[in-house]
């Protein structure tokens, strides 16, 4: 094995554990909370994340993914500061969301939604400080407190929402821990910030200048992210919450959560060090193919398994797990197994766009995709049949989805592979 194969797989078991530890914690907590919270409960937060989460993944103005790029460690801070002040101006806008929450409310069907909508402002600007700082440190390569960073925030998001659950704080509990838990993760990232950033030379022209040459990151990859989340999360919980029902919400949420946390286990570890390594072979001129292999390779071999028992134990593992009524979450994670199963292995390396300028292309096929899924969704509607069936179609719709970025991003690496050679 090489040199850069055996750094690669130390920095990735050093993510993995991590990342392992902060998602096993609340898969032990898992049982505890469904126990103590009603799916109506999880359909609550649910539409919170998803009201947060649409404006909170443009917090930065997508800035933080740029901060990685740039082998000028100066040009780096920039990128930080524009993007914090980006972060601020967001949050100050995201107080319109309490001024408006009965309205939301309305619109969501929630009549409780509206008492937490209070900490949405809190909420978005958490996005954004912990971008920053995780995309700092990621420049870095302090893959070990990335690591400590998600296992706290693991532990307060889960440890305290099951305290405040138990002594009856309901809902407020939910949310509230999550809150924290953020906080917490970027108290402890600001350890790989410290002495290493200094403001002294930022200024207004300094920002112009980083927002005209990032301009791709803020125009199109923030419509990019608010579009995935609309579609995904926001237009979504609305769609089911309206026409199937609060505990059909809750169900997909949770299942959502549960099947998902051990794809973004690997995926995040993965597609960590796959962003710093690609764009080191770009800026040194070298061909993404062997990267691209490997970070594939290494998704498929855990996307396998993964998907074998969801498909034949899912319902089972769901009713002995977290209890009997949540069977049919178990049901919906196989109806939309083939799309998880190449999401695991597409996940990691979606940043290839980013990587090669070829942003307005991603957004291209995206409004193309979630159309085309949203369409799916609304045909089992019009042919009323149960969620789970709609579920399915939603699912295939969602896979031919993926398989058309996959051949895309294959043409693009292929692309750069050309120019190379």
């Amino acid at each position: 094995m090489s040199t850069n194969n055996k750094v690669y797989y130390r920095n990735f078991l050093t993510m993995l554990s991590g990342n392992t530890l902060s998602q096993l914690i609340p898969f032990i907590i898992a049982p505890v909370l469904s126990r103590i919270f009603s799916p109506e409960e999880f359909a609550v937060l649910a539409n919170f994340m998803a009201i947060v989460g649409v404006i909170g993944i443009i917090s930065t103005g997508r800035l933080e993914l740029a901060v990685p790029i740039p082998q000028d460690h100066k040009r780096a801070q920039e990128i930080v500061f524009t993007g914090l002040i980006i972060t601020l101006l967001l949050g100050l806008l995201s107080v319109l969301i309490p001024v408006f929450a009965l309205q939301i409310s309305a619109l969501y069907k929630d009549d409780q939604l509206a008492n937490y909508l209070w900490m949405a402002p809190l909420s978005v600007v958490s996005f954004g400080l912990l971008g920053l700082t995780n995309n700092w440190n990621l420049r870095h390569e302090k893959f070990h407190l990335l690591s400590i960073g998600k296992i706290a925030q693991s532990i307060v998001n889960n440890g305290l929402a099951a305290l405040l659950g138990y002594i009856g704080w309901g809902i407020n509990g939910l949310i509230i821990a999550w809150l924290l838990s953020q906080y917490v993760n970027i108290f402890i990232l600001l350890i790989g910030v410290n002495r290493k950033v200094s403001y002294k030379d930022f200024s207004i022209i300094t920002l112009k200048t980083t927002l005209k040459e990032y301009k791709d990151f803020p125009l199109i990859n923030s419509l990019h992210a608010f579009t995935d989340i609309f579609i995904t999360q926001f237009l979504l919980y609305w769609v089911i919450s309206s026409y199937f029902g609060f505990l059909e919400l809750g169900l997909f949420a949770m299942m959502n959560k549960y099947v998902k946390a051990p794809i973004i286990l690997v995926s995040t570890s993965v597609s960590q060090l796959f962003y710093v390594e690609a764009g080191k072979a770009i800026n040194q001129g070298i061909s993404l193919f062997p990267i691209v292999k490997k970070t594939v390779r290494t998704s498929v071999l855990f996307a396998i398994p993964f998907t074998i028992v969801l498909l034949v134990l899912g319902p089972w593992i769901f009713k002995i797990y977290l209890g009997e009524k949540w069977e049919s979450a178990g049901v919906n994670a196989q109806s939309i197994a083939p799309m998880l199963f190449l999401y695991f292995i597409l996940s990691p390396i979606s940043g290839l766009p980013i990587l090669l300028n070829k942003q307005k292309g991603a957004f291209a096929f995206s409004v193309l995709g979630y159309s085309f899924t949203i369409l799916a969704l609304f045909i089992g509607i019009w042919l009323k049949l149960d969620f789970n069936k709609t579920l399915i179609i939603y699912g295939a719709a969602f896979s031919l989805f993926y398989l058309m970025l996959l051949v895309w991003y294959y043409s693009l690496i292929k692309r750069q592979n050309a120019r190379i050679n």
